[in-house]
């Protein structure tokens, strides 16, 4: 919930929404939570997002370590400070060395000890920067995760992306410390 777009009450949900919301509740979530909260107004936006988040999640081919580092590092990009605090625990439990993590935190290189791990971050980087990959960043990618987790974590960066901006425009609050205290 946040002041630019309060909890709606369960009584005033339409049908649509109320679809969405047992749908999350009886999914791998387990309810409408974060991003979700805002983008329940549109439920069949929120239905499409939630589903596609569910399959790169839950039933994705990238290594959780990776797909974690890959949304930290969208997280940070744009300090989406739910973001941050929803799926650090979650890459820490994945394995993810948290000194790393602290590094990228902060806005610097993480150098992850883990090659694959420090080309994932770094390719991620290179994506939400510049939009686009060079020849031999595209082969590094292609050739260290096949071409299926190569899309994949390009699917991530703009899934979370798109979760981004809604949690920062919708100002989805997220309990202190803040992840990014300098961010508005």
């Amino acid at each position: 919930m946040s002041a630019r777009f309060p909890e709606l009450p369960a009584e005033a949900l339409d049908e649509a929404q109320r679809a969405v919301v047992a749908a999350m509740t009886a999914g791998p979530r387990g309810g409408v939570i974060g991003p979700f909260t805002v983008l329940l107004r549109a439920p069949a936006v929120a239905d499409a997002v939630q589903r596609l988040g569910a399959g790169l999640r839950f039933s994705g081919l990238l290594d959780d370590r990776l797909r974690e580092i890959a949304i930290l590092t969208v997280s940070r990009r744009w300090q989406a400070q739910f973001e941050w605090f929803a799926h650090h625990p979650i890459a820490v439990k994945a394995g993810v060395d948290p000194a790393p993590l602290e590094r990228l935190r902060q806005g610097e290189d993480p150098r992850f000890a883990d090659a694959t791990e420090q080309l994932v971050w770094r390719l991620s980087n290179t994506v939400l920067d510049r939009g686009r990959l060079d020849d031999a960043d595209f082969a590094a990618g292609r050739d260290a995760l096949g071409e299926a987790r190569f899309v994949e974590l390009l699917t991530v960066l703009g899934y979370y992306t798109l979760l981004s901006f809604i949690l920062n425009v919708g100002e989805v609050p997220v309990p202190a410390p803040k992840p990014f205290p300098d961010a508005t």
